[in-house]
């Protein structure tokens, strides 16, 4: 899912969040992330840098272009912070707004406390997370296990006995939702009644790869 936006009609104050979430966002709030990377020649890496130096979007967008260019935004960039996301941008940024508050999914920001404290560590870390289902405080005990989609059948058979074991001491596993390996590691923690997080790296609102 990508970012992109347009006036908002609804509520500002409406929270934007999963069902089971203990973190709330409100739709003004994460208009703001979604307009500030929606802007043209602004990636995840700048948004992070102005988010962290402005320590917030809205501070970002409220800024002039002096203070921008003063923070140490090339004239460019201040001037296309200033001018904001074009219009097909901000329709697709709205269109986006009404899935995410139809489909309950939660958004958390890297600004955002809950947000996971090892991911926040990278070099580069996602500025939203998409979220359904529930992010829990017990999921910073974490593993990953990935591996190829054409595993073979032992290959299998042991990434099932290995999450599941691992899931059953209470860690949660972490993988990637494709065939093989992944889907063995998703199945070995759920058959021991333990946790399991599915990572996407081509938004929430796709599954992929589809085999």
């Amino acid at each position: 899912m990508q970012p992109i936006s347009q006036p908002i009609g609804a509520d500002s104050s409406a929270e934007v969040a999963g069902p089971s979430s203990g973190h709330r966002m409100t739709r003004a709030v994460l208009e703001s992330w979604l307009r500030l990377r929606a802007i043209d020649g602004v990636g995840d890496l700048t948004v992070l840098r102005l988010v962290r130096a402005w320590h917030s979007p809205e501070a970002v967008l409220r800024a002039s272009r002096d203070e921008l260019i003063q923070s140490g935004c090339s004239p460019q960039l201040a001037d296309a912070i200033r001018r904001g996301p074009d219009s097909p941008a901000c329709r697709s940024l709205e269109q986006e707004l009404n899935v995410i508050e139809r489909e309950r999914i939660e958004v958390r920001s890297v600004l955002d406390p809950s947000y996971p404290t090892r991911l926040k560590m990278i070099a580069d870390p996602p500025p939203l997370l998409y979220i359904t289902g529930a992010l829990a405080e017990q999921d910073e005990l974490a593993v990953a296990i990935v591996g190829a989609r054409r595993a073979t059948a032992a290959g299998r058979v042991m990434t099932e006995e290995l999450s599941h074991d691992l899931a059953a001491l209470g860690v949660t596993v972490v993988s990637g939702l494709a065939r093989g390996v992944d889907a063995a590691a998703h199945r070995g923690a759920l058959a021991a009644q333990g946790r399991t997080i599915a990572v996407l790296g081509c938004g929430i609102d796709q599954t992929y790869p589809r085999t």
